[in-house]
């Protein structure tokens, strides 16, 4: 998110001959700006709310504290190891059963160093 902020921030693009693309394919471009709905947040974050304190809502995923960032992130529950695992954990992202980042821990050692700290 910091990078829609200062001089860097976000910048509208030319694409040259997009339109005239979009058109010959029959496609479309459909999307929305987030905070063009901010009044309805609080509705649906209260229905959230509800859904998880009654047991309707299950969280699958695991929120980790990542020693890069200043916020945790919500981490896939399976555990891929090696980089002989990056094909299987692509595989699982693509599977659509994948909750939250897919990790593959390419250092084993990583995870004993993380547990200390």
């Amino acid at each position: 998110m910091f990078q829609y902020q200062g001089n860097n921030g976000w910048q509208p693009l030319k694409y040259p001959g997009l339109c005239e693309k979009l058109l010959a394919k029959s496609q479309t471009v459909a999307g929305f700006f987030l905070i063009h709905y901010a009044h309805l947040w609080q509705e649906h974050l209260d229905k959230l709310f509800d859904l998880y304190s009654t047991g309707n809502l299950k969280v699958h995923s695991i929120l980790l504290a990542h020693p890069l960032v200043s916020h945790y992130v919500a981490v896939d529950p399976k555990r891929f190891n090696g980089l002989d695992s990056v094909a299987d954990a692509v595989e699982h992202l693509h599977s659509g059963k994948s909750f939250g980042k897919v990790v593959v821990c390419v250092d084993p050692q990583f995870s004993k160093t993380m547990a200390k700290l």
